[in-house]
């Protein structure tokens, strides 16, 4: 088998969750006899394809919304034909503080203050009584879902679908109220979903039935993504770098760039240009940043999706250096792309789809030791060392490694969900 086989083989056999078939295709002679409502916060750009494929494969889908976007989202609206009512909610700013450790002392790396928007639609039970669904599907485990419950209880013919999106790392230390909560809702529930092995992980871990557990995963949205050949003139791209996101404590900017300056500065022949991508509180901070001589930072402020795709055409690799995500679709959206992805393992995107030498490197961003192997700085070397050809050989890996991950695959956990509760309602009739 040649060096090129061997990688492909390699990234087909490792990128895949355990006991998730690639190409798993749940489908139907029609559509599902269900009429179905999905309670969300609001919709992002990226997750209407998914719900798209979710609708088409029911008689009837609507969509819940307890604001149209937040103050903190960039973006155009798009729902494409999906059917949307924006509930009344009332919605409170509040910081998410996390610690990965209850002792100051040890979370003083990793540790970050975000802003977040808490909504409380008030008129879920009557919106509810208005569509009469046979399925609730409901975002995150907090005020939304305890109304979805609430109405299930309620109205026995209608069964509940809990859709979270979380990862063992985001979820440290939430506090006692939170989980005693979750640990509520997760018993109500009917079936649950999850967007990757850590969140299922999680949800076991407080109490969720592992026969009602169903996967929802998150893939990069096909009207965007760069479908351009992954081949690239090295010597142009390989010292270019991108970085896509806001510019926040949590995506860990300052850090990465503080890494990447010590890195320059250990290796002054080695040019780096970073290219960031989006916007965000850090922006003045980083326009001030002192950097050596071989170190470009270049900001490009919030791009639309195709002036995006044309930066991950003239890129050579994309580094995701945030300090707490439940997933990270740029990891999906530069796999594609073919780039390398240079990932922090504090993003379930990374730690399940990254191989490292395969399509990427996994690395710690609070890691300060630059011998470290799980640093930013060996990430780098294993990076620039690699000769062309091999590469040429990671950004094919890079493509195949994601292709199975398209709306449709995703959309089929929610199906198979829906199914799920649909057929335990049957049961309970001939019962």
């Amino acid at each position: 088998m040649s060096a090129h086989s061997s990688l492909q083989a390699t990234a087909n056999a490792s990128t895949a969750e355990p006991g998730v078939d690639r190409e798993r295709s749940f489908d139907l002679t029609g559509p599902l006899p269900a009429r179905v409502v999905f309670l969300t916060h609001y919709i992002p750009l990226y997750q209407v394809r998914v719900l798209e494929e979710i609708a088409r494969r029911v008689r009837h889908f609507h969509v819940l919304i307890s604001t149209p976007i937040e103050p903190n989202r960039q973006f155009e609206l798009d729902w494409g034909s999906l059917d949307v009512t924006v509930q009344k909610t009332w919605t409170f700013q509040r910081r998410w503080d996390h610690r990965v450790s209850k002792h100051p002392k040890d979370s003083a790396l990793g540790g970050f203050s975000d802003p977040l928007y808490v909504h409380v639609p008030y008129d879920t039970q009557r919106q509810l009584r208005r569509f009469n669904p046979d399925v609730v599907m409901s975002l995150e485990l907090g005020a939304r879902s305890l109304g979805a419950i609430r109405y299930c209880r309620r109205s026995p013919r209608a069964k509940s679908v809990l859709c979270t999106y979380m990862s063992e790392h985001t979820e440290q230390n939430r506090g006692a109220l939170r989980a005693k909560l979750r640990r509520y809702l997760v018993n109500q529930a009917d079936a649950l979903t999850y967007n990757g092995p850590s969140c299922k992980q999680y949800l076991e871990s407080i109490g969720a039935d592992p026969s009602k557990l169903h996967r929802l995963a998150y893939a990069a949205d096909d009207r965007s993504v760069y479908r351009g050949a992954v081949c690239r003139k090295e010597s142009t791209v390989r010292s270019r770098l991108l970085y896509v996101g806001q510019l926040s404590e949590r995506k860990g900017v300052l850090p990465m760039l503080r890494q990447l300056a010590d890195d320059c500065l250990e290796n002054p022949r080695r040019e780096i240009e970073i290219r960031l991508a989006g916007d965000g509180p850090l922006r003045d901070s980083i326009e001030r940043f002192e950097v050596p001589q071989n170190l470009c930072v270049r900001l490009l402020g919030n791009l639309s999706p195709s002036e995006l795709a044309n930066e991950m055409a003239l890129a050579g690799a994309s580094i995701a250096p945030t300090l707490a995500d439940e997933w990270l679709l740029v990891v999906n959206e530069a796999l594609q792309a073919g780039l390398p992805m240079i990932g922090s393992k504090y993003a379930q995107a990374t730690t399940t789809l990254i191989k490292d030498g395969v399509n990427g490197w996994q690395y710690d961003p609070c890691q300060t030791d630059r011998s470290h192997p799980e640093s930013l700085s060996m990430a780098l070397e294993r990076y620039f060392e690699l000769s062309d050809q091999s590469i040429a050989d990671m950004r094919s890996n890079c493509r195949q490694s994601i292709g199975h991950c398209t709306p449709r695959w995703a959309a089929s956990g929610a199906i198979e969900a829906i199914s799920a509760v649909m057929d335990s309602r049957r049961d309970e009739r001939k019962s």
